[in-house]
């Protein structure tokens, strides 16, 4: 399932689904990890577009948005991989 953001407050089902997704597996730090230091770049994001709001400039929040879509993209993959391995 192809999931993306536009912006910060999208994050919030992602992140249930892919949390869902890590339990099924078995316990893996590193897919832990990047889950976390995604939550953290959607909370950068948020401070990104309180600053975008207030200076009418949004192209920061876009390059912020696909940086995180493409680490969710990535951590997808790696959740599959993970899944066939077992």
């Amino acid at each position: 399932m192809q999931m993306k953001i536009k912006q910060a407050t999208d994050f919030h089902t992602i992140f249930v689904h892919l949390k869902s997704e890590l339990k099924v597996l078995n316990y893996n730090p590193d897919l832990n990890k990047m889950l976390k230091n995604i939550q953290i770049m959607v909370e950068d994001l948020s401070k990104l577009e309180v600053e975008a709001r207030r200076k009418q400039k949004f192209t920061y929040t876009e390059i912020k948005a696909n940086e995180i879509n493409n680490a969710i993209d990535h951590l997808e993959k790696l959740i599959l991989i993970a899944k066939l391995m077992q």
